[in-house]
């Protein structure tokens, strides 16, 4: 296929026709399917279930409000004489608008695509209703059948819609939504190409019916229509996912090339958020698929999230971004096994071949963590005015365990492509008679009443029926308005409750699916439980913690018997930044949004330090210098600043091993570029701590940057100065950085790409260039709670603790896989109650504190003899204040935490 591309695009003669893009707003209609056991929320952008206007949804089992999915969506890319084409999205600029195109590739209203901001959904009760009643709905009495939705002809005249002359909407199955898209109504400003031509009519539609397959999957036809005067060669359909299977962090993902079936499943036994055993879900491309790829969240180069149409391309026609094929084994990135279209191809029930728990070959797994993978069609052509349909389905499947689910799906497969094949899939289905009902499970323990003291409670009931999975929902309110949700095939669940030192009674309940039948709910019962707060140990945050500390000059840190030494010295030594109201420090770090979810590192260096220094070499004006970036470094008026502080980078492994980064500076506000930094920021916000509020910034948006050498910063120093120093404008094109030291990437032989003050990509084996310890990418604020326009004085230090494992909030890392595991709090943010599971690996002592960003420890969840294996713990939130906590699991002398935010 590459040789063909480029003799296309060397050979060909035709001329390259441009459509004329238009001005049109993207779509916001939605349409829901919700007639079977899943909830799929539709949107006539290009993306399913993802929306530039509400949250996603794709919810299956219906009601359990846990979605398999997070975004998906079509990717389309080809040639249009010889000009590569692409059309496509992720998670914003869409590239589809709403309505057909004329035939002549333009669009109806160049300047407005409103007309056609719709999707109609039709039922067959709703058809039925009407045969029987007359009762009517707006969708059904407007079924665009002159966009091409299709239609039972019942009046005889072919290409009308008479809906009282006996035509009617034809529902595929028992519920089906219809919408028209293009890709001509706007820029292409995801991957900046040309518009293809294209108009795309989609069906989607819900069946209710057995086998639990089609009950529990939903199915799709995207008709492909070329409007362009040339044709559409060399092109591919993809169907994007990032599939999120309930908790993002532990995903696994595959396929099965001889069923053309993409899959996600659980890497551990259980999930936050499904509970256990965990399902799995597949994208099962019914008309044939040639390749399955995937990219890295934060991965090389090429490997990572498409940002170009090439990129795009190439992930859709079954090689890495850059244009490497995928090879067999590990994670596919340049090994030495077989080149292959398709990424993990291996059965993981069996440990077959290649896949996530057989990475090499014997048995060893790869780092679990959030995945996105896209699976594609075999290359075709579309002549102009022609037209190329691609049908595809959804499934979900729950087996024993993480691993057999995807067995299960396979064989979900199985039944759907034989209907398929047999013409029996794209059709109306029976409507069906109710389901005969299912009795309740009778609970069995614990028993109306009971009481428990530090320990986990275990939930028993009885088994109703086979191949049945029962839902648990227990809640501290007696009529289950916020209960958590539990899912699992098995009959008991162990759970630890409660918070410390305070006995919280809760209530549960049992109810049990079955195919299309879910039961009543069980009887309620209540049970108490007490928890023990166990005094808090030295060095509770001694790992992962993301805790702040400063030392002023002349003071003594944490004086015995001071507030101080309660809120945390122990375990430091220092006090920390984020300080309540009634401290008497004079400065707080905070963001630019004042938000405490923001209290967050993005990108950092794993396991490094970071120190701000407020040196006396720092406090002349001109002695230090930054750089005020009033847009991204480089592409700006980068003005040269004097700041009155260094950046540090301080390993923790080796402490010799220091290195100063260089400050990039953002102005407050797009208009206005800095050029002194001394008493300059102007009152922008308001700064609230506690009851207290402070209005100046002294220190506003600033960005650690990495150097691309270890002398880096004397580089930028020195070039710096020879633009002119403090106020003059800092070119990094001409600053005589012309050699880039490449021993300090990662083949040794490869330069960086782009010079920006002497910092790139090049730094520690690739790691990002931005360093940002509190903030995010929108810096940090250090404020003045004096309220007197200085900065702190000389010798005051600031250090950012980093945490062991990086936190990314553009690009999820995915963690080493471990049996001793503390996985994602949800919901997160949470109003009132929080679930945290967690997962030990042998039998024993374990403990699950919660902690303030002042090291108090406010709860203790778990605090006892524990087995080994998936546990969940709920953290209550009405005794405690808004804001950030840190849950940290402790057990056999291993230590993980992670970050929860209670909002009210």
């Amino acid at each position: 296929m590459r040789l063909v591309t480029a003799l296309a695009l060397l050979l060909s003669a035709a001329p390259v026709l441009a459509q004329t893009p238009g001005s049109c707003d993207l779509g916001t209609a939605a349409g829901t399917l919700n007639v079977s056991d899943v909830r799929a929320r539709l949107f006539n952008t290009g993306s399913l279930f993802y929306s530039n206007t509400e949250a996603a949804q794709y919810e299956v089992p219906q009601d359990f409000e846990v979605s398999p999915i997070f975004a998906a969506g079509l990717w389309v890319g080809g040639l249009i004489g010889g000009d590569l084409r692409t059309a496509a999205g992720r998670y914003a600029e869409f590239e589809f608008w709403p309505g057909p195109l004329n035939k002549d590739a333009t669009l109806p209203n160049p300047a407005d695509c409103s007309a056609f901001d719709r999707i109609f959904v039709v039922s067959a009760a709703e058809v039925e209703a009407y045969e029987q009643t007359g009762a009517t709905t707006p969708d059904l009495v407007d079924w665009p059948v002159a966009l091409g939705a299709p239609v039972v002809d019942g009046d005889g005249v072919a290409g009308n819609y008479n809906l009282s002359g006996g035509d009617r909407p034809l529902v595929y199955g028992n519920q089906t939504a219809f919408w028209v898209m293009n890709d001509v109504g706007n820029e292409h400003a995801q991957t900046d190409t040309e518009p293809i031509g294209l108009e795309v009519r989609v069906s989607a539609f819900s069946i209710v019916a057995d086998p639990v397959a089609l009950y529990q999957g939903t199915f799709y036809r995207y008709d492909l229509v070329n409007r362009n005067a040339l044709p559409f060669t060399d092109a591919y359909l993809g169907l994007f996912a990032d599939p999120d299977l309930g908790d993002a962090g532990d995903d696994y993902i595959g396929v099965d090339s001889t069923r053309s079936l993409a899959f996600v499943y659980n890497a551990r036994s259980a999930d936050g958020r499904y509970g256990e055993p965990p399902p799995a879900v597949g994208y099962d491309f019914l008309t044939g698929a040639a390749s399955h790829t995937y990219f890295i969240g934060g991965g090389p180069p090429g490997t990572s999230d498409p940002r170009t149409a090439q990129e795009y391309y190439n992930y859709l026609g079954g090689t890495w971004g850059n244009g490497t094929p995928y090879t067999a084994f590990g994670l596919g990135y340049q090994t030495p096994g077989e080149v292959t279209p398709w990424a993990f191809y291996g059965d993981p029930e069996r440990e077959e071949f290649w896949s996530e728990v057989n990475s090499d070959g014997a048995g060893g797994h790869n780092p679990l963590g959030d995945r996105r993978q896209v699976i594609s069609t075999d290359a075709f052509t579309i002549p102009p005015g022609g037209s190329h349909t691609v049908d595809f389905a959804i499934l979900f499947a729950a087996g024993a365990n993480n691993l057999n689910s995807v067995t299960v799906l396979k064989a979900a497969s199985d039944e759907v492509q034989a209907l398929y094949d047999a013409g029996g899939l794209f059709v109306p289905f029976p409507t069906l008679p109710p389901p005969e009902p299912i009795a309740a499970p009778t609970l069995v323990a614990p028993p109306e009443g009971a009481h428990f003291e530090d320990e986990p409670v275990t939930f028993e009931w009885a088994s109703v029926g086979d191949g049945s999975l029962y839902e648990l929902h227990y809640d501290t309110n007696p009529d289950f308005s916020s209960p958590s949700r539990e899912l699992t095939a098995r009959t008991t669940k162990t759970l630890a409750l409660g918070i410390q030192d305070t006995t919280i009674t809760y209530f549960w309940r049992v109810r049990v699916r079955n195919g299309r039948v879910t039961s009543p709910f069980s009887e309620a019962r209540s049970f108490s439980i007490f928890l023990t707060l166990q005094p808090p140990s030295p060095g509770a945050f001694s790992q992962g913690a993301s805790i702040i500390e400063v030392a002023y000059p002349g003071a003594e840190v944490c004086p015995p018997g001071s507030k101080e030494e309660d809120l945390g010295c122990r375990f430091f030594g220092g006090n920390t930044v984020w300080l309540d109201p009634n401290s008497t420090a004079d400065y707080v770090v905070t963001t630019p949004a004042n938000s405490l979810s923001e209290i967050a590192y993005d990108r950092v260096i794993e396991g490094d330090d970071f120190e701000m220094r407020f040196t006396q070499g720092c406090a002349s004006t001109g002695a230090c210098l930054g750089v005020y970036a009033d847009a991204a470094p480089g592409r700006g008026a980068d003005e040269i600043a004097s700041v009155p502080f260094e950046l540090w980078n301080v390993g923790t492994d080796d402490p010799g091993d220091e290195t100063r980064m260089i400050p990039i500076l953002r102005a407050p506000d797009s208009t206005a570029v800095l050029v002194d930094w001394e008493d300059s920021f102007p009152t922008i916000q308001d700064v609230i701590v506690g009851a207290d509020t402070a209005a100046l910034g002294v220190t506003h948006r600033v960005l650690w940057m990495m150097p691309d050498r270890p002398d880096g910063y004397d580089l930028f120093a020195a070039a710096a100065d020879g633009f002119g120093g403090p106020g003059a404008t800092y070119d990094p094109d001409t600053d005589g950085d012309t050699q880039i030291d490449s021993t300090t990437t990662t083949s040794g032989t490869v330069a960086c790409r782009t010079q920006h003050y002497y910092i790139d990509f090049c730094f520690r084996d690739g790691n990002s260039r931005f360093v940002v310890p509190v903030g995010g990418l929108g810096g940090m604020v250090l404020a003045d709670l004096a309220g007197d326009g200085t900065t702190p004085p000389v010798g005051t230090l600031i250090r950012f603790h980093s945490p062991e494992t990086p936190v990314d909030a553009e690009d999820d890392v995915p963690g080493q896989p471990s049996v001793f595991a503390l996985g994602a709090a949800f919901p997160n943010p949470f109003r009132s109650e929080a679930t945290v599971p967690f997962e030990i690996e042998q039998s024993g002592r374990v403990r699950l504190s919660v902690f303030d960003v002042l090291g108090r420890r406010v709860a203790v969840l778990v605090n006892g003899e524990m087995t080994a294996g998936p546990h969940r713990a709920a953290l209550e939130g009405s005794r405690l204040a808004t804001g950030v906590y840190l849950v940290v699991l402790e057990a056999d002398g291993q230590r993980q935490t992670q970050k929860v935010m209670l909002m009210r």
